[in-house]
C-alpha cells in the first residue's frame, strides 16, 4: 500500500523506508475478528534495509502502537492509528513516530455494485540523524461490484502533503534544508477472481507527481478462514528513476477473541505521494490486545446456518434467515467474507445462499 520516490538528499537513506514500514503496518486490517468498534494496543519490533541502490546497514526498531476502530454494518466508518519506533541501533537511523486517520463513506446498492468516498490523512516524524516530518491527506472515490467469484474495484486517488529535511554538518559548518512539495493524482483497478476465502487477482495503477510518472502492474494471492488473513503480492513498478520488482506478504492471525498478530515483510514499494523510497528489504510484526473486545455469546446468535456437506478444511453451508417484507434486497456478511456483503436470494419468506466456508467458528451477519 506504500509506494516511493526520489528524495535523493536523504543521506541517511532510512526515512523512506521507515516511512514505508510505518504506513504498511498501520494500514494493515486488524483483523477477521475484530469487532464493529475495537481498540486494540500493540506491540511488535521492525527491520528495516536502506532504500534500493544506496549503501547502509539496516535499522531496527521497538514497536508501540495503538489503533482505534469504528464501523457500521454497510462499512461505513472510521479508522486512527499511532505507531512509536524506538530505535535499536541509533547509528543506523532515529526513532520516529507515525500516524494515520483515515474515514469511508459506503453506499451499497443491489447486484452486489457499492459506491465509497475514502479520506485520509497521514503523518510522519523522525529526530535523528536528521529532524525529517512529513505530512500528507488522501482519498478519492472508488466503485466496486463483488459476486460469489467474481469482484471489480476501480479507484482514484488525489493527494498533496510537503516533506522537511534538515541535514546539519556542525564540524563542516555545513547545513541544509530540504522542503519538498508533496501531491499525487492517479486511478487503480484491481480485477479478483475466485471466492473470498481464497482468491487471486491482477492490479494495476498509474500516478503522476511533481517527480514524474509512476505506474505499476502485479498479481496477488490471498487466503482467508477462522485463523486469519493472509495476503502474498507482487509488483513491478516504473518510476521515475528507475524500474523496480516489489514483494512481500502481509498477514494478520486471530489468536483468540482478544489477541491478534499482524505483520509485513518483503520490499516495500515505491510511494508517489510521500515520495518515500523504496527499501531492500524490511519486515515487520505487531502482536495486539483489544482493549474492548465483543463477547463470543454476542456473536453466535441463533442457528441461521445449515451445514450440507462437511469437510476437512471447508463446508459447504446454507445460510437462511427472514426479512421485513420492505427488504430490497439482503446479504451476509462475516469473517469468512472479509466483512464484504454477499448477496442472497429470495426464497419465499426467506433469504438463502449456500457457501463453501472453512471449518472453525466464524462471526457473521446480516445486511438488508
Amino acid at each position: 500500500m506504500v509506494r516511493a520516490g526520489t528524495v535523493a538528499s536523504r543521506p541517511a537513506g532510512l526515512s523512506g523506508p521507515a516511512v514505508a514500514i510505518a504506513l504498511a503496518l498501520l494500514a494493515l486490517p486488524a483483523g477477521p475478528l475484530a469487532a464493529q468498534h475495537e481498540v486494540t494496543f500493540e506491540v511488535g519490533a521492525s527491520q528495516i534495509g536502506p532504500p534500493i541502490g544506496m549503501e547502509g546497514d539496516d535499522a531496527r526498531f521497538a514497536l508501540v502502537g495503538l489503533r482505534a476502530s469504528t464501523y457500521g454494518s454497510s462499512g461505513s466508518g472510521a479508522f486512527g492509528g499511532v505507531l512509536v519506533g524506538q530505535t535499536l541501533d541509533g547509528a543506523a537511523g532515529g526513532s520516529f513516530l507515525s500516524g494515520i486517520v483515515e474515514g469511508s463513506l459506503v453506499d451499497r446498492w443491489s447486484g452486489g455494485w457499492s459506491g465509497r468516498l475514502e479520506a485520509r490523512v497521514l503523518g510522519y516524524g523522525a529526530q535523528s540523524p536528521w529532524p525529517y516530518r512529513s505530512y500528507a491527506i488522501e482519498g478519492g472515490p472508488s466503485l466496486r461490484m463483488r459476486t460469489s467469484n467474481l469482484g471489480l474495484e476501480v479507484d482514484g486517488v488525489f493527494g498533496a502533503g510537503r516533506s522537511r529535511l534538515e541535514v546539519a554538518f556542525p564540524s563542516l559548518g555545513v547545513a541544509r534544508v530540504f522542503e519538498t512539495d508533496l501531491w499525487r493524482y492517479g486511478a487503480a483497478a484491481e480485477l479478483t477472481v475466485g471466492p473470498l476465502d481464497h482468491n487471486v487477482a491482477l492490479a494495476g495503477g498509474v500516478h503522476r507527481t511533481p517527480a514524474g510518472d509512476y505506474a505499476n502492474v502485479g498479481g496477488r494471492l490471498s487466503l482467508a478462514g477462522g485463523w486469519g488473513v493472509t495476503e502474498l503480492r507482487v509488483d513491478w513498478w516504473d518510476t521515475p528513476t528507475s524500474s523496480e520488482v516489489a514483494a512481500g506478504v502481509a498477514f494478520v492471525l486471530a489468536l483468540g477473541d482478544i489477541w491478534s498478530l499482524r505483520g509485513f515483510f518483503g520490499r516495500t514499494d515505491p510511494d508517489p505521494l510521500t515520495l518515500a523510497q523504496p527499501g531492500s528489504g524490511s519486515g515487520g510484526a505487531l502482536l495486539g490486545a483489544s482493549l474492548a473486545p465483543t463477547s463470543a455469546s454476542e456473536a453466535r446468535g441463533r442457528a441461521l446456518h445449515q451445514v450440507l456437506e462437511s469437510g476437512t478444511e471447508t463446508s459447504a453451508v446454507r445460510l437462511r434467515v427472514r426479512a421485513p417484507a420492505s427488504a430490497g434486497s439482503v446479504a451476509v456478511l462475516g469473517d469468512f467474507t472479509l466483512w464484504e456483503p454477499v448477496a442472497m436470494r429470495h426464497d419465499g419468506t426467506d433469504w438463502v445462499v449456500e457457501l463453501d466456508v472453512p471449518v472453525g467458528t466464524h462471526h457473521f451477519g446480516f445486511l438488508l
